[in-house]
């Protein structure tokens, strides 16, 4: 086996092979910076997260606020001058350009650019079509770009789906017009731009003045009251002579979650939040698993029976059970496929809901209540996503 010595000479004598150890070198690294960021955690609180397969209780949820990604380059490195959730105005450097993929919403589909964009206030909306969290801050985004649009403000998405399904255009283009959008949207299927504004959090949202610089930066979901603010007072540098309309505020239709609201549970991303007594059986491509027998503590899930796993949702087997406990006014199951879910309240109380197999998956208000710890049992062909809850 040659030695440190011999290696040294090797790479001396071949400029490819130093060339090829440089590129593995970079590619450790990205891995280690988890580039370009994952998509869980996106829950707008942060939480931490251990292995997947781990049986043992996972730790409390983070009530740290979200930071940019460390992950800096020429065009981005001045993001930092901005603190995200600040009340205040910064200057965080030049916006960064947006990167390559479909545009929706645009003239024959054609390039959104902010330099293109000059003079007016643009908001950078990031978003996924499915991610609860997203679909309620998209109430606001869509109400200041009606209201404020002849003042002077631009709003631009920017799609980052969390599911293979999200990165087909023809799904991205129904969700836009079921959440009533029609700014221009930038369908982000290779995270490029998501990770030159160093974001891994959905939803995000970046303000940028009439000269193209970064203003302010909301990292989750939240804020929508002190966004607009800053957005105002932006709108008021544009033009101090120009009247704004009144403030759309606070929307008054009971959908904004409470302090404290549990954060989106991806049950294929489990990294801290699942807690299983044990999963001893391998069943073929299967795995048994066991509900625990003590308390669920708040913010997690387990699993009881057969289950199938995967890399974006699990498959339950043979009347196979998820338990859930969270905060918040109600609870919502992303599913997929046909069949019924059977939920059980703590109190015992039991309702049924059939899921009629839409061709994508969707969001299925499983409980109108809350905080609770619920047992949900699976019949038919299912495909189990993420609970969230509002």
């Amino acid at each position: 086996m040659p030695g440190p010595r011999d290696l040294i000479a090797m790479l001396r004598r071949s400029p490819r092979l130093l060339g090829a150890l440089a590129v593995a070198m970079v590619l450790v690294a990205a891995a280690a910076l988890d580039v370009p960021g994952r998509l869980a955690g996106l829950a707008p609180t942060g939480t931490p997260t251990t292995g997947a397969s781990s049986a043992t209780p996972s730790p409390a949820p983070s009530t740290q606020a979200p930071r940019l990604v460390p992950l800096t380059n020429a065009d981005n490195r001045l993001l930092d001058r901005c603190t995200p959730g600040s009340d205040r105005l910064a200057r965080c450097g030049p916006a960064p350009a947006l990167g390559e993929g479909t545009w929706l919403n645009t003239p024959g589909g054609d390039t959104a650019r902010l330099d293109d964009l000059r003079g007016s206030v643009v908001l950078v909306d990031f978003f996924s079509g499915s991610c609860l969290s997203c679909r309620r801050a998209a109430r606001y985004v869509t109400a200041w770009q009606r209201t404020y649009a002849d003042a002077g403000l631009q709003v631009v998405g920017v799609h980052s789906p969390e599911r293979a399904y999200e990165k087909d255009d023809r799904w991205l283009a129904r969700a836009l017009d079921d959440l009533a959008i029609t700014f221009p949207v930038l369908q982000d299927q290779g995270y490029a731009t998501l990770t030159d504004y160093r974001t891994q959090v959905l939803p995000s949202t970046y303000l940028v003045d009439t000269s193209g610089t970064v203003r302010a930066i909301s990292l989750g979901e939240g804020g929508a009251e002190r966004t607009e603010r800053l957005l105002r007072q932006l709108l008021q540098e544009r033009d101090p002579d120009a009247p704004l309309p009144a403030p759309v505020g606070a929307l008054d239709d009971g959908e904004d979650p409470e302090p404290g609201t549990t954060g989106q549970i991806d049950l294929a991303d489990s990294r801290g939040t699942r807690v299983d007594s044990e999963s001893d059986t391998v069943v073929g491509d299967d795995t048994r698993f066991r509900l625990p027998s003590t308390a669920q503590p708040d913010g997690t899930f387990s699993l009881g029976g057969l289950w199938t796993t995967g890399t974006e949702y699990l498959v339950p087997r043979d009347r196979a059970v998820a338990r859930v406990s969270y905060r918040g006014r109600a609870a919502y199951q992303l599913v997929g496929g046909s069949g019924t879910l059977t939920v059980t309240t703590s109190s015992g109380m039991t309702r049924r809901i059939v899921v009629d197999g839409d061709p994508e998956p969707r969001q299925v208000h499983v409980a109108p209540f809350g905080p609770e710890t619920l047992t949900v049992r699976y019949d038919g062909d299912l495909q189990v996503y993420a609970f969230s809850f509002g």
